[in-house]
């Protein structure tokens, strides 16, 4: 039986809830019920436009979908206490690179927590900004021009690139096919459906053989690279960093299993997410050429015609809008979801413990109720100075939100500014228009047949040194 209770009465305050009030609909065949695995984005979508903004669905898989800021907010703010991520998708995340700040819960999360934000504060990791400029620098200078080129595997590469010589240092040039191939496996592991027989990582299906096959040589290539840094080899990379870092109260640090679940973790989550963020920002921008062309002129204002510095990223704010926008329509990390803990009120009604509640973002980020003209394109909605939804931190969460928002996001707003600028002052992209743009979620959400573009290298008015041109 498939039981689907809503609230039909839209409400436009978003500090107010919707109310569930039930309404049960017909049962649907399993068949249909399986639809949810081919799309679910547009699945959600579809549930909500029909039954409103707080869904309880009963199926193949059982969940309360919200779609209401003030809703979202109690899930990751308000009462985060009362959830944890006891979830099928969790666990399959568990399964693939254990229990870093992604999925561990209770007083193991807090302390980790506590000891590894500070790494990620905006100051520290101005010392990769130069990491990163060299990378996209290296890699606008190695594209092809006047031939179709499909940027969204690119993003993706230079983005693990980023991520791989920020936490490896040189180690990851050395071992950097092992790396692509290990975060392939992880992440064609990750997208999998969460059934249970295909979950469970002792069935040795080949997947799973795979994975395990891929976890081990990762766990070889970072026990090599502990036992270096361990013996003298000082490095100034992340996993340096954190090996370093120690609690203020108790001098403890991270424990070598600890440490590998945790970069993995970071690894794999960060450069996947923002390889994505960039592809559908080159979608967006040639959708729309004058805000294309008012960036270009933002980048010469701020940079003077030179070398992009760490100083000049805050000056970039419509960059910033831009990036913020397209996260809005595109959030590559398009879902969340919790489990309840305990008995909890959510929208007037108490759950029991062990429910599952899940919001899209997708749906939520396009709420007719909270953003004029949701489909539409608009950087200018994010401007601080006038703000579309200034009062309302939940309309927008592509980061989440609370004490579990992403640790990393000033670490990828970073890089994806970096790159939006050395590109754009190198090319004019130019998307295949012969090309269906179609959106595919799995573990992210992205252009199910990548973004084929057309590259015209634009000339330059002085050489970069060693910064952008």
């Amino acid at each position: 039986m498939t039981d689907i209770r809503m609230q039909q009465n839209k409400q436009s305050d978003p500090a107010k809830a919707p109310d569930f009030t039930g309404s049960l609909v017909p049962a649907r065949p399993f068949w249909q019920q399986l639809k949810m695995l081919t799309n679910p984005p547009l699945f959600f979508e579809k549930l909500i436009a029909r039954y409103g903004d707080y869904v309880r669905y009963r199926g193949v898989v059982n969940f309360h979908l919200v779609n209401h800021p003030a809703l979202v907010g109690r899930v990751l703010r308000e009462t985060h206490r009362n959830f944890d991520k006891a979830t099928p998708i969790y666990h399959r995340f568990r399964n693939a690179f254990g229990d870093g700040l992604v999925t561990v819960e209770g007083e193991r999360w807090k302390k980790r927590r506590k000891l590894i934000q500070p790494v990620f504060k905006g100051s520290a990791i101005e010392d990769f900004f130069s990491l990163m400029r060299d990378a996209a620098h290296s890699a606008v200078d190695a594209w092809p021009t006047n031939t179709v080129f499909n940027i969204a595997d690119e993003m993706d590469h230079l983005a693990l690139t980023v991520a791989g010589r920020s936490f490896f240092g040189r180690a990851f040039d050395d071992s950097s096919e092992d790396i692509r191939r290990w975060t392939d496996v992880i992440n064609r592991y990750c997208a999998l459906p969460p059934l249970s027989i295909i979950s469970n990582p002792k069935v040795p299906t080949p997947m799973n053989l795979k994975l395990r096959g891929v976890l081990g040589e990762y766990d070889q290539f970072l026990g090599r690279l502990i036992r270096e840094r361990t013996e003298g080899f000082a490095n100034d990379d992340l996993l340096g960093i954190l090996l370093d870092t120690m609690d203020e109260e108790t001098g403890e640090g991270l424990d070598p299993k600890d440490l590998a679940e945790e970069v993995l973790g970071m690894l794999i989550a960060g450069h996947e997410t923002t390889g994505k963020a960039l592809t559908w920002i080159w979608y967006e921008l040639n959708r729309h050429p004058e805000v294309e062309k008012a960036l270009r002129e933002e980048i010469e204002t701020v940079t003077g015609g030179g070398p992009l510095k760490v100083e000049h990223l805050k000056e970039l704010r419509k960059i910033t809008m831009v990036i913020e926008e397209t996260l809005r329509l595109h959030p590559p990390a398009w879902f969340e979801n919790r489990n309840t803990l305990e008995e909890v009120e959510l929208g007037g009604e108490v759950l029991p413990k062990g429910t599952m509640v899940v919001f899209s973002r997708y749906s939520l980020q396009r709420h007719p109720d909270f953003w004029m003209d949701p489909e539409m394109f608009k950087p200018e909605r994010f401007d601080p100075e006038d703000a579309e939804n200034a009062g309302n931190r939940h309309a927008s969460v592509p980061f989440g939100g609370g004490p579990r928002v992403c640790i990393g996001r000033h670490f990828a707003m970073m890089e994806i500014k970096v790159v939006v600028a050395t590109v754009l002052r190198h090319f004019q992209v130019v998307v295949d228009s012969s090309d269906q743009h179609e959106m595919c979620a799995r573990m992210t959400m992205a252009p199910r047949y990548g973004l084929r573009v057309h590259l015209t290298r634009r000339e330059q008015k002085q050489q970069a040194d060693p910064g952008l041109s």
